[in-house]
């Protein structure tokens, strides 16, 4: 998407050979995911296609327009060169596309591979260790971009060396909008999760699933409003009925408690009460029974 608005917007043809470079290195550090460090779900997983394909849009959508816009800060202004000071990119009458191409292949093999740290992890990305062989295999593979990006002089793809100043600001830049990109997987799960749109449903009265638009509840809501009102019902009544419900249903559990270990100890340590206990057990009638006891 990035390169297609590229050609679109400032005729800008990206090589293709830089593609392929570009697919090499990704493919080679996406195969190390195999032995990656990860955390095991909580709860039973499944397939979340959804939420898949949700989120390569829109996270694709955010590095393409990141590309743009570094693209138009390098080519149409001069934000780089006055800031760090570094040669001018900028449009000229004869426009050499091939410094330019230099910097955004290294512009977009940076960040698109760095995404592997996001889509890899359910929490901030920099909270969540990664594996060594994946993290040793990231570093290779952006060592040698940008050891093309510095060095390369390849007339056969169209592309110049930008030396290390631009190199610097293409991982500044890139550094700066990648922790953006944890926010947005956060906020893609959040709305797919249903709360986010349970939570607007709910406070529009045309879209609420409530009967009959909720009107019972608004009726009650605007019932008791008046009667606080004019007095008939204190604002607090509700919560001190609760309360007094509390304390007497407590004093209640105490009392009963209390009889019963009254009723276990006259059991074990007085001769009537063992006497009761036997009676009952064998469902005899203490008053058909003639003995007399003392306590």
């Amino acid at each position: 998407l990035g390169f297609m608005l590229l050609a679109l917007i400032w005729k800008f043809d990206f090589p293709p050979f830089m593609v392929l470079i570009i697919a090499i290195l990704n493919d080679g550090t996406i195969m190390t995911i195999s032995k990656d460090r990860v955390k095991p779900s909580p709860l039973p997983d499944s397939w979340k296609l959804a939420e898949i394909f949700t989120t390569g849009v829109v996270l694709g959508g955010y590095l393409a327009m990141m590309t743009v816009i570094f693209f138009w800060a390098a080519y149409k202004t001069d934000f780089f060169p006055r800031i760090f000071h570094v040669e001018s990119l900028e449009k000229t009458a004869q426009d050499d596309f091939q410094k330019l191409a230099s910097a955004v292949y290294l512009q977009v093999s940076t960040i698109s591979q760095a995404l592997i740290f996001v889509t890899r992890s359910r929490s901030w990305s920099f909270v969540e260790r990664p594996g060594f062989l994946l993290v040793f295999a990231f570093l290779v593979a952006q060592l040698i971009a940008t050891l093309i990006a510095v060095y390369a002089d390849w007339a056969f793809t169209s592309i110049k060396g930008i030396g290390w100043g631009w190199a610097g600001i293409v991982w500044l830049y890139n550094l700066i909008f990648y922790f953006p990109l944890d926010i947005i997987k956060f906020l893609i799960r959040y709305a797919l999760s249903g709360k986010a749109w349970d939570l607007v449903i709910e406070q529009r009265i045309a879209f609420t699933r409530k009967k009959d638009f909720g009107k019972e509840e608004r009726e009650l809501k605007w019932a008791h409003a008046q009667r606080t009102l004019h007095g008939l019902q204190p604002p607090d009544a509700k919560m001190f009925s609760e309360k007094a419900g509390y304390n007497e249903l407590n004093q209640m559990a105490e009392e009963a408690k209390r009889r019963a270990e009254i009723a276990r100890l006259r059991e074990l340590h007085t001769l009537k009460g063992h006497v009761e206990s036997v009676v009952k057990l064998k469902g005899l009638d203490i008053e058909t029974i003639q003995q007399s006891y003392t306590v």
